[in-house]
């Protein structure tokens, strides 16, 4: 019994002993946990928007070869018997009008649906000169405005920081135009002989292609778009009479052409994206 005692004495003191050991020996320190790495920072692209923009222009305008037949009269004849008509012309001015779309978004990538429609003002005007058998000075002049632009566009986009998308843009475009066709006769000592004009209005159709930069720049409100864009359209070929009408009582007759319009826009726009 008293051999039983001794041993469990020994025992426990050895415990006690070890445990008083355990808690002098200094503390080995823990791994720490690796940090949360953050998310990636994508903003909200996705929804409407709807702005205003403005900017300049400049198209040109270029003719196939018109071949005019010089037709003799009485009163006037002719020194030659063919020539062209008319001279290319270059309109140019401003741009100013309002746009609305939608867009949507997936990660860093942004497409979208664009219309648009602008008001314009790019003006431009041709002259030449032709010299008949009397010595008159005959004067053609063709006076060029591009007074409204419109377009429907598919958008597409990568996200180079969250709120700086580049963009590419292409579509259908529409444009409207007025052509005023002026013709004057002079005598060689400066008496204006006879003098006519026609005007017509013009619808265009064609294609429109660009690129641009959109910025939403107001870290408070990250509704507000900021953007710059340049625009190509290309209106191909269209047959306009009014180039070329029969002038002087069909003295000079002048042959059906076609022309080409191409117009270049650089605009910056302001959205705000509901």
């Amino acid at each position: 019994m008293n051999k039983q005692l001794a041993m469990s004495v020994v025992a426990v003191s050895i415990t006690v002993g070890y445990s008083a050991h355990a808690a002098d020996m200094p503390v080995r320190p823990g791994v720490a946990a690796p940090a949360a790495v953050a998310p990636a920072v994508v903003m909200d692209w996705t929804g409407f928007y709807v702005g205003i923009h403005g900017g300049g222009g400049w198209a040109h305008e270029s003719f196939e070869r018109s071949v005019s037949e010089c037709a003799p009269q009485y009163w006037s004849p002719c020194s030659v018997n063919t020539f062209v008509l008319p001279a290319d012309a270059s309109p140019k001015g401003g741009v100013f009008g309002f746009q609305f779309g939608h867009n949507w978004q997936w990660g860093r990538v942004v497409g979208g649906l664009e219309v648009d429609f602008s008001g314009a003002d790019l003006t431009g005007s041709s002259t030449f000169s032709l010299i008949d058998g009397w010595n008159n000075t005959n004067l053609f002049r063709t006076d060029k405005k591009i007074d409204e632009l419109a377009s429907i566009r598919g958008r597409i986009g990568y996200l180079i920081i969250p709120n700086l998308l580049l963009y590419g843009t292409a579509g259908a475009g529409w444009g409207h135009e007025r052509v005023t066709f002026t013709a004057s006769q002079i005598s060689p000592k400066g008496v204006l002989l006879a003098e006519e004009d026609a005007t017509s209005f013009n619808n265009m159709f064609g294609v429109v292609a660009g690129v641009g930069l959109e910025w939403k720049f107001w870290p408070g409100n990250p509704n507000w778009l900021l953007r710059g864009e340049w625009l190509h359209y290309d209106f191909g070929k269209v047959t306009n009479s009014t180039n070329n009408p029969n002038l002087f009582n069909s003295s000079f007759q002048v042959d059906t052409g076609n022309v080409r319009t191409t117009v270049d826009v650089a605009r910056a726009a302001l959205s705000f994206k509901f």
